[in-house]
């Protein structure tokens, strides 16, 4: 049984299918490859060395020579590998670093993929693990709002007399906790999908062109009223991050997600002690193929050969510190953010213009992280007390991290010590610090994604009724031969595990393209060693690179080629 968020995946592009199918064109037919066979390997670029990147080429590899498939990974970035999965180091003692993208993985269903990866890896030893603890069971944590310190086992006792404004706001309708606030205007959509999916799914599209912000100031029923806009912004900063305007069915997957953790009793999360170097770098020393870093994509393009009214391959221009370079691929798969792709000039492949514009206005969420190496441990004392004491001391999203990186010039510059003395201040009121120079520095470290010309943003965090039309758009290559991946074009965006999915995707589709139905079967089976997502269906990804290749050009349309599936059979299939 798929997971609550891979139905919701599955759904979004069927009924996009099933709509298509009843048009007046119908769905297209599969084709064969238009480029003529020669015997050559099938040569792939891969765009991007970020997780989803190096998990394609991984996955090409696993596939073997016999699959005729070949792959060059193209990384513009001349410094490092691995994309948001990246750990800044402060020195070489054991514990002086801090990972400045993702850090957990939570042990639930959905992520097996992420795990399955780790034991291929041979990275699933519990001495390379660390726990992660979302929850201080000591209840030590500490919350600061309104010049008001509150530590986590007080806030709960507060709860639990039924004190709700412990921070003396004075903010209207603080009748419930936060979480049961959130909760009574969310949990509908929870029972309905777990006791009918079909009836729960038709519930929660009928709101997904609605924010979470709309949806609270709605009145649902006489048990569900509008909440007052100060009751609004108060939930938005004590659960989320201000003036976060995610779409209502975002954050209604975000909670389900938290809620499968719950009921499935796995650990809260087991990440390694430095994502990047371990991670990454554990699947580099795998590949067959170098990472060629320092090769900017700037244009890609159609290729005819002679006589062909349709393009048999992809042209990549690329600029290094050699100049520019043309490479010719049978396939791209880009994993590059859509603000670093939309400064690619893909003019040449007529995207669609939904697609272009999917490209252009999804949001992506800003998040910038500052780490402090302290010369004392002062937040804790320990006999003896460990020599490193590098501490993430901020990690903000949305609006608050656009702010902050107004102050992010440079390591050396004066805007960010006028940032770091902010943050002390803040620590030292968290904390009940009198004596400034306890949190004297030697160094600090500012990792700020939405100004990283390599990411264009931390993660995809879709606005009202993004999902459901960028994800049918994502998931048809261009041609049947540009694929998009990245945690973007996944059901499981911001994880790791959703870069996973959509790469495992890619390399399907370029094989249902290819129609190397051996190779397929060699990557579904039970017997792979790379878990096959659950958000994908086989069939449905068919249909959707038969769309993708319908893509028209400015050419002259060719003439019906014999089709694989031919188009009467499909409606069979998606039945």
């Amino acid at each position: 049984m798929p997971s609550i968020r891979a139905q919701y995946a599955q759904n979004v592009i069927l009924e996009h299918q099933v709509l298509l199918a009843k048009s007046k064109a119908g769905l297209p037919p599969l084709r064969p490859p238009w480029r003529k066979k020669n015997g050559e390997p099938i040569r792939i670029g891969i765009l991007g060395a970020g997780i989803a990147g190096l998990y394609a080429a991984l996955l090409i590899d696993y596939l073997g020579p016999e699959s005729g498939i070949t792959y060059d990974i193209l990384e513009a970035n001349p410094d490092r590998t691995g994309g948001r999965l990246y750990t800044h180091r402060f020195s070489d003692s054991p514990n002086d670093y801090f990972d400045a993208g993702a850090m957990r993985y939570p042990k639930i269903p959905w992520m097996k993929p992420t795990f399955a990866l780790f034991k291929f890896l041979n990275l699933d030893d519990p001495k390379l693990l660390i726990p992660y603890h979302l929850r201080d069971l000591r209840g030590n944590n500490i919350r600061h709002f309104n010049n008001i310190s509150i530590s986590s086992a007080c806030l709960e006792a507060a709860d639990a007399r039924g004190d709700f404004d412990p921070f003396a706001t004075k903010v209207d309708g603080l009748t419930d906790t936060t979480n049961n606030l959130i909760g009574h205007k969310l949990d509908p959509f929870k029972h309905m999908l777990t006791e009918d999916f079909q009836s729960g799914w038709e519930a929660l599209m009928s709101v997904d062109q609605w924010s979470m912000r709309d949806w609270l100031a709605l009145p649902v029923d006489n048990s569900q009223p509008a909440y007052p806009e100060p009751l609004i912004k108060y939930l938005e900063t004590f659960t989320s991050s201000t003036v976060q305007a995610s779409s209502t069915v975002h954050c209604r997957r975000r909670s389900l997600m938290r809620w499968t953790s719950t009921i499935s009793q796995h650990p809260s999360g087991s990440p390694f002690k430095e994502a990047e170097r371990v991670i990454s770098n554990a699947v580099i020393e795998r590949l067959t193929r170098p990472v060629q870093r320092g090769r900017r994509v700037t244009a890609i393009a159609p290729i005819f050969e002679a006589e062909s009214t349709k393009p048999t391959a992809l042209k990549v221009t690329t600029t290094s510190e050699s100049g520019l370079v043309d490479s010719e691929y049978a396939h791209i798969i880009s994993t590059m953010p859509f603000g670093c792709l939309r400064m690619v000039d893909t003019s040449a492949l007529e995207f669609p213009w939904e697609l272009q514009t999917g490209l252009r206005t999804l949001h992506y969420d800003s998040a910038i992280k500052v780490a402090v190496k302290f010369k004392t441990r002062w937040w804790e004392k320990l006999p003896p007390a460990p020599e490193d004491a590098t501490m993430i001391v901020s990690y903000t999203w949305a609006q608050d991290a656009l702010r902050i990186g107004a102050y992010v010039k440079g390591h050396e510059s004066a805007s960010e010590q006028v940032l770091l003395e902010h943050i002390k201040r803040d620590l030292a009121d968290m904390h009940d610090i009198k004596d400034m120079s306890v949190l004297d520095h030697v160094d600090h470290k500012i990792v700020n994604w939405y100004g990283d010309e390599y990411s264009g943003g931390a993660f995809a965090l879709f606005g009202p009724g993004q999902f459901s039309s960028m994800y049918c758009q994502v998931t048809q290559p261009i041609l049947g031969m540009f694929h998009f991946a990245g945690e973007a074009t996944s059901v499981h965006h911001a994880w790791v595990v959703g870069s996973l999915n959509s790469a495992y995707r890619s390399v399907l589709e370029i094989l249902i393209h290819e129609n190397n139905l051996a190779m397929i079967e060699k990557l579904t089976s039970p017997d792979c060693p790379f878990s096959r997502p659950n958000e994908i269906d086989c069939i449905l990804t068919m249909v959707q690179v038969a769309i993708g290749q319908s893509h028209q050009l400015s050419q002259p349309k060719a003439e019906p080629a014999t089709s694989v599936i031919q188009q009467g059979t499909w409606l069979s299939l998606l039945r």
